[in-house]
């Protein structure tokens, strides 16, 4: 089973760059029979065209050398902006490697891409010196009640709500250590984020608290870890990070109307048992009577409505083995992720001693149909690696057709050369 506190050990370092090439460069091919219990395996292929436009940007910016857990939303003008979660900023050298001295790090970031191009970098910014070891570079911070010298926030999803973004964090107390981890996720912070659409800027207006529950014996559900769009509703997707290993991350859902983030509209919680057709009141404002649709996600995934197909793709949780891979399963609507729904097998890794590829998720505005863009993350368990090489820690891509989706496909759109 991944768990969180796995996936941040994992991005406190790096494989060597050659090993990141090794791993780009393989395939899995959906030809043949589906593994078993499987009902069918995707065909992907590492996506060239984006991972050489992050390498470049990491080696050349002088800021952004790498980070994990991307997100992207898409912009009205047309450029995405790409949020981090842990972040690596500062010169790399000629080498290939990052020198401890003058890296900076950041818990959370964002990158925009506009026309082409990557930058610049939203983190703090370095001083007179440059970036150094003993700074927190952080870009968001939390609310005021969590100082940061003891809080922080790490990536969830996002959305835009009448012309403001909203993006979910998830808040870290750093002075609980649950199985000796150096953190313990507590709750989720909404940020509201104001857009300049001449520079595609994003400024953080302040982010509301939503459900804390600060303890040590505390297991509180983590909204935002996805989100949807759909039939004139805000989905909010959830999971509770410490549910045991008995039932690993179990699944929440929410929602709002649309335009209701923006309002201040009351929630509306999921009670019903996974399905297209809710019992009536199986939506309550209570939440603590949200319903688990299935176990089994990772701490990072993505919902997206795939030519009328919702696919949930994420790390497969099933065993230690295969927490690595990436699954999906498919459902007729957003409350209809049920234990049983189909599971397709969509990649998997050949990863060497340490490695781990996590958070795997559809990038909708690049995709084509059935044919999607996947974004995942690449990282170590080595000791040291993250300085002794900068090619692994930052978003790998795919480009995957999805078996069984029915509709149009077209090829997932690239960065131009």
């Amino acid at each position: 089973m991944r768990t969180r506190a796995r996936r941040r050990t994992g991005t406190a370092y790096l494989l060597l760059a050659a090993a990141g090439v090794t791993i780009g460069a393989l395939w899995l091919a959906g030809v043949g029979r589906a593994p078993a219990g499987f009902a069918g395996t995707a065909a992907a292929r590492p996506d060239s065209a984006w991972d050489g436009l992050f390498q470049a940007y990491g080696n050349l910016s002088g800021a952004w050398s790498g980070g994990d857990g991307a997100q992207s939303l898409p912009l009205p003008d047309g450029s995405t902006v790409w949020f981090f979660a842990d972040t690596f900023l500062g010169p790399v050298s000629p080498q290939g490697t990052r020198s401890a001295a003058s890296t900076g790090i950041a818990h959370n970031s964002a990158v925009l891409y506009r026309d082409g191009h990557l930058g610049p970098t939203s983190a703090r910014l370095p001083g007179l010196g440059g970036y150094n070891s003993d700074a927190d570079y952080t870009w968001v911070a939390p609310p005021p009640a969590y100082p940061a010298g003891r809080y922080e926030l790490i990536n969830g999803d996002q959305v835009i709500d009448h012309g403001t973004v909203y993006k979910f964090y998830q808040l870290a107390d750093r002075a609980i250590h649950p199985g000796g981890f150096q953190y313990k996720l507590v709750g989720t912070v909404v940020e509201s984020f104001s857009v300049d659409p001449a520079s595609g800027t994003l400024t953080p207006a302040g982010g509301t608290p939503l459900g804390i529950e600060d303890s040590a014996g505390s297991d509180p559900v983590v909204w935002g870890t996805a989100t949807l769009v759909s039939d004139g509703y805000i989905y909010v997707y959830g999971t509770r990070p410490y549910n045991g290993a008995a039932s690993p991350f179990p699944l929440y859902l929410a929602r709002v109307r649309v335009g209701g983030l923006a309002s201040g509209d009351a929630w509306q919680y999921y009670s019903g048992g996974p399905g297209c057709a809710p019992p009536s009141g199986a939506w309550t404002s209570d939440p603590r009577s949200a319903a688990v649709l299935r176990t089994g996600v990772s701490a990072g995934f993505s919902v997206t409505d795939v030519n009328g197909t919702f696919v949930l793709l994420t790390g497969d949780n099933s065993s230690a083995l295969t927490a690595s891979d990436a699954v999906a399963y498919y459902a007729s609507c957003p409350t209809g992720f049920a234990p049983g729904s189909p599971e397709y097998l969509v990649y998997s890794p050949h990863l060497p001693a340490g490695g781990l590829a996590y958070e795997y998720r559809i990038v909708p505005q690049f995709s084509g149909g059935s044919d999607v863009l996947v974004s995942y993350s690449l990282s170590t368990v080595l000791p040291g690696g993250n300085f002794a090489g900068t090619a692994l820690y930052r978003p790998r891509f795919l480009d995957v057709r999805l078996p069984g989706t029915a509709g149009p496909s077209r090829a997932v759109t690239d960065p131009p050369s």
